[in-house]
């Protein structure tokens, strides 16, 4: 019995060896080979980008000065305060100096002296001169003595004139006057007060700005300073304004980049006669500009950036290589590009660290 169940099995166990032979030959093994990837690409392209840069400014003053005096005295009165606006030329303050009025009564009282004398030694010459007219009266040694006291007495003169002008024109400087059309910011001191050159912590008097005329200082990036020229328009709005855009046009560029913020500094004169604006304030400015020659743009997305490069891809014969850029303008999806690449070359649409360099890849523009 266990015998026949034996072979039994074993007849069992050769059909099933057999069949498993013949399925072999008739039906191959599929192998699990990985499909290559087909990588997005596309050509580097020639344009002249443009770009509307959103930046940050600060307003300020035209003019703006710190009115000290120029000589010494006290605060006599004061005629102006904070918020009044003033002309060029207006008094601002008077000071008083009584040893300066001393000296010019002084100066005053030389000059004369010294003209009285000219014209007594201009006399004597005269009637020297006509006595002169009959022969043997006036000897010529008393003739060229009295021309050369009349040289004398007139330089003399003329020295005493410079040092009264010159007090007088101290005098003139005990009035503090406005030195253009403006504000008073500040008023530091009050009528009693010690001013001038002579006092260690000095003080100014007034800050006089003038507001009906405004700088828009704006620092532009260094990348962008190349697409800056004048009377470039732009516009700005300011937080007390939101509902105004104020326009203007670049009046004066630095061509000098801050070696700190890597920015170059440029100007806008801003015409202000309602005094709408406030020097100090922020302004949000709208700068567009575009390159004065062609360059080379690609999709932002071309463009990886890692801590030690930034590159594209570029593949050519089938063989993928990055190739080191700068980046310029960004607008509108696209950037600048500047390196060792050429218009119409192929890169990988989205560039990554991940494809090595010099691999072999597949692309489809």
């Amino acid at each position: 019995m266990k015998l026949s169940h034996l072979i039994i099995l074993a007849a069992l166990t050769s059909q099933l060896l057999l069949d498993s032979c013949t399925q072999s030959k008739s039906e191959p093994i599929s192998s699990n080979t990985e499909e290559q990837v087909i990588y997005p690409a596309i050509k580097v392209e020639s344009a002249k980008p443009s770009q509307e840069l959103q930046i940050p400014g600060e307003l300020e003053s035209y003019f703006e000065t710190d009115l000290f005096p120029k000589v010494n005295g006290y605060i006599k009165r004061i005629h102006v305060d904070i918020g009044d606006r003033v002309s060029t030329g207006q008094v601002l303050a008077v000071l008083d100096a009584p040893e300066l009025s001393l000296q010019l009564a002084e100066a005053t009282a030389k000059m004369r002296s010294a003209e009285s004398q000219l014209n007594t030694s201009k006399s004597v010459y005269k009637r020297l001169q006509k006595a002169n007219q009959t022969p043997g009266t006036v000897s010529p040694n008393d003739l060229d003595i009295a021309h050369s006291k009349i040289v004398s007495d007139s330089l003399t003169w003329l020295g005493t004139k410079a040092v009264y002008q010159s007090i007088q024109v101290m005098t003139e400087y005990l009035s503090i006057k406005a030195p253009f059309d403006g504000v008073v910011a500040e008023r530091r001191l009050s009528p009693g007060a010690f001013v001038g050159p002579n006092d260690k912590s000095a003080v100014a008097i007034f800050k006089i700005k003038q507001e009906n005329r405004l700088r828009l200082r704006i620092p532009v990036p260094e990348r962008y300073i190349s697409a800056i020229r004048l009377n470039q328009p732009i516009s700005f709005s300011v937080m007390n304004l939101p509902d105004k855009q104020f326009t203007g046009k670049v009046s004066r560029i630095s061509h000098n980049v801050n070696k700190q913020t890597r920015s170059e500094l440029i100007e806008i004169d801003v015409q202000n006669p309602q005094l709408q604006l406030v020097s100090g304030t922020y302004t949000q400015v709208t700068l567009p500009f575009q390159r004065n020659t062609t360059s080379l743009t690609v999709p932002s997305s071309a463009v990886a950036t890692t801590l030690e490069k930034c590159f594209v891809v570029k593949v050519e014969n089938g063989i993928a290589s990055w190739v080191e850029v700068k980046k310029g303008i960004e607008a509108e999806g696209k950037v600048e590009i500047f390196g060792d690449i050429k218009s119409g070359d192929t890169v990988l649409k989205t560039a990554s660290d991940e494809i090595p360099n010099g691999v072999a890849v597949k692309t489809k523009l």
